[in-house]
């Protein structure tokens, strides 16, 4: 590697570093099993569920969803609206879920590979 690639590669680093944490903060977010299991069931639907239906999904009270509806919400990952007394969830970016879901087989890829060395 030449020393200009090193200084290309700090640059882009430096120019992006706003970036990076803020990748580093939204990790920090899904980070949680129930966050991504409501990634996971938003991303399964076309359209919005309501809040009521997630909650009866994950079968957890109604003050801990909201608290992870709220850190959710607060990160652009899930969008919400009210319909009259109900209110509507959705992922506000479906490459969200496409993003877990790729993290998912790199750590199933990883766990089978480690699998046959265990054994050995």
């Amino acid at each position: 590697m030449k020393p200009s690639d090193l200084d290309s590669i700090l640059a882009s680093l430096e120019q992006n570093d706003s970036l990076l944490h803020a990748q580093v903060d939204f990790m920090k977010t899904v980070a949680n099993v129930h966050r991504l299991k409501i990634i996971m069931i938003l991303g399964q639907i076309q359209g919005e569920m309501e809040q009521r239906d997630l909650q009866k999904i994950l079968g957890i009270s109604k003050a801990n969803l909201s608290q992870h509806l709220a850190l959710l919400r607060t990160a652009g990952v899930v969008h919400s609206r009210p319909a009259g007394r109900v209110t509507m969830l959705s992922l506000r970016y479906p490459a969200i879920r496409d993003a877990c879901s790729m993290v998912k087989d790199v750590i199933a890829r990883r766990a089978s590979e480690l699998v046959p060395a265990a054994a050995g």
